[in-house]
């Protein structure tokens, strides 16, 4: 799916992105708002759906290399934030869907997350 494909589906916002940006593909996503959880990731995402609004969140997703990151739950951002995320070639998105939903929606239309191999329990 494409980056602007996606848009469509959250009902999102862009706030940054050059057209050639949004013709990106997207195969994968991974959902947090602990950033840990996507450093302990073993598979790079193509996106990134969080809540979290601060300079780190573009940084992470700067050396992953991810793409796009939406910001969830029509939470506000600061400017600066939109600037970084420029400078990175990161597309940033918010809509008013909660990480769930966005979540739900963009796996019903064939992005896929981590397969997580845990201990099942006893």
């Amino acid at each position: 799916m494409k980056i602007s494909e996606a848009i469509q589906i959250l009902n999102a916002e862009v706030h940054n992105a050059e057209k050639e940006q949004l013709d990106a593909e997207i195969k994968t996503a991974r959902a947090s708002d602990l950033m840990s959880e996507i450093l302990a990731s073993t598979e790079v995402p193509d996106m990134l759906l969080t809540g979290l609004t601060n300079a780190q969140v573009i940084r992470l997703a700067s050396i992953f290399g991810i793409k796009a990151i939406t910001i969830v739950r029509g939470k506000e951002v600061d400017p600066k934030i939109f600037l970084l995320a420029k400078e990175e070639k990161i597309v940033i998105m918010t809509t008013k869907y909660s990480l769930f939903t966005s979540c739900g929606k963009l796996y019903e239309k064939g992005i896929n997350g981590e397969i997580i191999n845990a201990p099942k329990p006893r």
